[in-house]
């Protein structure tokens, strides 16, 4: 890569209107949620990105989940931090 960070192949992907941590977010349509948020710059830990290890563990709309095997989808609310450093 010849800049720092994540980004897309694709730059014009369908996207998704959901809320993270209370903010409103555009991620893209179709990708995982870990990768939504990874190139929206919210941090997120990870170290797989194949659901083993779970460091991705999010609440989405209530429930917890894995976000390297979930999409967003339209409207969903997703907390990745509790308050703390503790994580989901």
């Amino acid at each position: 890569m010849s800049r720092a960070g994540f980004r897309f192949i694709d730059p014009q992907p369908e996207t998704v209107e959901v809320t993270v941590d209370g903010r409103p977010h555009t991620l893209p349509a179709g990708r995982s949620l870990l990768a939504g948020l990874l190139g929206d710059g919210t941090g997120i830990d990870f170290f797989c990105a194949i659901g083993q290890c779970q460091r991705c563990r999010v609440r989405v709309n209530g429930e917890v989940d894995i976000a390297c095997l979930r999409e967003p989808q339209a409207g969903d609310v997703i907390e990745t931090r509790v308050e703390g450093p503790k994580r989901y």
